[in-house]
């Protein structure tokens, strides 16, 4: 701790001393400093103090309850259904009059990073959660990349989605149904999900060629933060769901 505080102190102190003079490099060298002393520097843990108080209080907010835990699990699992819906209803919130375009929400496994406990979730549960600064990105997909989005659901055998449902039947998706009707290859359909894999991240390839595209300018954490807070305030708790959304051919 103690160590820690002095490198950012000194970062501060470096930072605000280059911007008054103009330096050069004219040599580097390398040393090793052993650290062992693990007593904590008042006068430096004063300067500090303050700010880690404030961080501490914004982490340790509780913005939602849950009735049970929100997990990561195999094809489908509480946490992927949580995060999905509670993005489209927030994308829905962004889009306003236009917000009926949205059809359906996808992200990767990968990208949820933590699970959310049963009871109390904080602003920091929700940073655990995402970690990263994934913004939103709106795509329209044509029927055949819609399409090809369903096969890639099914070889990663199942992953976070909303706003549709399918069967996995070996390597083929069947039965897709998309906002209660059935797909329609001859349609467009408008695809939210992060910026990540719009950009064709995870082999998301086909995203890169979408019709279309739409950046929010908002960040899915900011999103799970917002639709936290919009449930307490109408006196509502999360209440964690498997619907069937993915389910696997016998």
């Amino acid at each position: 701790m103690n160590f820690q505080l002095k490198i950012l102190f000194f970062s501060a102190a470096l930072s605000l001393f280059s911007c008054a003079q103009k330096t050069s490099v004219t040599n580097i060298s390398e040393s090793h400093i052993i650290v062992n002393n693990n007593k904590i520097d008042s006068s430096i843990y004063k300067v500090m103090s303050p700010y880690k108080k404030a961080h501490d209080e914004q982490m340790y907010a509780v913005i939602a309850k849950s009735e049970d835990a929100l997990v990561k699990a195999d094809v489908e699992s509480t946490l992927g259904n949580f995060f999905c819906d509670a993005v489209i209803y927030e994308t829905k919130k962004l889009l306003g009059k236009d917000s009926s375009m949205l059809d359906v929400a996808i992200f990767n496994k990968g990208g949820l990073r933590n699970s959310l406990p049963k009871g109390n979730i904080t602003i920091g549960n929700v940073f655990e959660l995402m970690p990263f600064d994934n913004e939103v990105v709106l795509l329209k997909l044509s029927g055949a990349q819609f399409k090809d989005m369903c096969y890639k659901i099914v070889e990663k055998g199942g992953i976070p989605i909303g706003g549709m449902r399918l069967t996995m039947k070996g390597t083929t998706p069947t039965d897709i149904i998309v906002n209660g009707k059935p797909f329609d290859e001859t349609k467009d359909y408008w695809v939210v999900t992060s910026d990540y894999l719009a950009n064709g991240g995870d082999s998301y390839n086909f995203f890169k060629n979408a019709k279309e595209r739409k950046i929010m300018n908002v960040l899915l954490r900011n999103m799970i933060i917002n639709y936290c807070e919009d449930i307490t305030k109408r006196d509502q708790t999360i209440k964690p769901k498997l619907d069937g959304r993915i389910q696997i051919s016998k």
